[in-house]
């Protein structure tokens, strides 16, 4: 993927994706919780013309897989159907050591 990106569920541009599926971006280092919020990670509903709507979600980071977990607030809330959602991690994302990522990251994918 890239330097800081080792893998993401769902994968860049994947179709068809259960609407209840938990989204979760694995990192090559060790991230900075701080910097895990919804400033640096915007997720975007292409069903609303790309409104924002990262505020729907909770992130949680476990230092020892390095993985991100994104999920929804309200279990009963799900992505929508036949939608693109697109996550941008922004480049303010830092490492423990706090270098900054620099270069954002865009995941999309599709919905059922």
């Amino acid at each position: 993927m890239n330097e800081w990106i080792k893998e993401t569920h769902p994968q860049p541009e994947a179709a068809d994706i259960p609407e209840d599926t938990l989204i979760t971006i694995t990192f090559h280092q060790e991230i900075n919780r701080n910097t895990l919020n919804t400033r640096n990670i915007l997720i975007l509903d292409g069903n609303n013309g790309g409104r924002l709507i990262s505020s729907r979600f909770l992130f949680r980071y476990e230092s020892d897989s390095r993985t991100l977990f994104i999920y929804s607030k309200d279990e009963f809330e799900q992505l929508g159907a036949r939608n693109t959602i697109e996550i941008i991690l922004t480049g303010r994302i830092a490492n423990i050591r706090n270098v900054r990522m620099e270069v954002p990251y865009h995941l999309r994918f599709t919905t059922r």
